[in-house]
């Protein structure tokens, strides 16, 4: 490439043009969208702004913009990727009660802070139709590298700004008039032109080593869930976004309890609670609502956003409110 077009190849590299076409498709689909959705982390002990590419925002039913039920907020990172790399993630190996992996918790569906509740089990087929792995790397088959430096990145920005949209969206409907409050969904999304492959669950060395390619050994797939942990770091700066949550008026915090209770849900997914384990950065919580991610090819975000659509709309429709 000539030095006068040089330019092309570093525009396409920033990954602007990806999120920019993945701004508008989503426009088209009922979203709003803005960019850089901004959170605060403390960077080696000094607090520095980091982002997240696109927030998009559509209210439920989709059909229906003027009779709002629910409220769908995604956040996605884009990656754009040389086209010789792949991204190799390995299946879950543990078995389904042992599994890190919680059905219903990759399309997050809270009601906690709302008097209209969604079913128990409102998005866990969007995880049964989905392939679950908890590790990946990426590999370019261009030069034989191989490393998940890009991967864990965008995993990580989405992670870290999870906590602020989470306790702004339930802040906002605890703020607000019982009758105006409404359920949200939440789903983190790393879009990127790397091709997606899950290796074959009967993987090992010997299989590598007798392989022609890396198709061999894996299977291409559109999109997947990935789990990814937390640290201490993430631990605290959870308790950072989520402190005011721990702050709420007791006198707001038991109406809801109380309606709630007299709702017949359970106790120990009370609104009070929620916000206490959040504010506090309890382990189980944590894992609830911050280590599941969709990874999403980019000629595939079209079918991923149908599905997410579909599932939300579904719970949206089963709603059940408080009487």
């Amino acid at each position: 490439m000539s030095k006068s077009g040089k330019w092309k190849s570093k525009l396409i590299s920033s990954s602007l043009p990806l999120e920019f076409e993945a701004a508008k498709f989503l426009v088209s689909q009922g979203f709003s969208v803005s960019a850089d959705y901004t959170y605060a982390r403390d960077d080696s002990g000094v607090v520095k702004d980091f982002s997240v590419d696109l927030q998009a925002t559509a209210y439920l039913p989709f059909s229906q913009p003027d009779r709002i039920t629910a409220q769908l907020d995604l956040l996605i990172e884009c990656k754009q990727r040389n086209p010789n790399v792949r991204w190799l993630f390995l299946p879950d190996p543990n078995p389904p009660d042992f599994s890190p992996i919680t059905f219903g918790r990759t399309i997050r569906a809270i009601d906690n802070f709302s008097l209209k509740f969604f079913r128990p089990s409102a998005t866990t087929d969007f995880d049964a139709s989905i392939k679950h792995c908890y590790k990946g790397t990426e590999i370019d088959e261009s030069n034989g590298n191989v490393y998940d430096s890009e991967l864990k990145h965008g995993i990580s920005q989405l992670q870290y700004a999870l906590p602020r949209l989470l306790a702004e969206t339930a802040l906002d409907n605890l703020r607000k008039h019982e009758d105006d409050n409404i359920p949200f969904l939440i789903c983190p999304i790393l879009l990127t032109t790397a091709d997606l492959m899950v290796a074959k669950r009967n993987l090992d060395t010997s299989m590598i080593e007798s392989a022609q390619c890396l198709s061999d050994i894996s299977k291409s797939v559109p999109y997947l869930v990935l789990y990814s942990d937390y640290g201490p770091d993430f631990q605290k700066h959870c308790i950072k976004e989520c402190i005011q949550l721990g702050k709420i008026e007791s006198k707001i915090l038991d109406k809801f309890d109380r309606k709630r209770f007299e709702a017949g849900e359970y106790s120990s997914i009370s609104t009070s609670f929620l916000c206490q384990c959040l504010a506090e950065g309890m382990r189980a919580d944590l894992v609830d609502y911050f280590t599941q991610f969709v990874i999403c090819q980019t000629s595939s975000l079209k079918s991923l956003i149908r599905d997410i659509k579909k599932i939300s709309s579904i719970s949206a429709r089963t709603l059940r409110a408080y009487k």
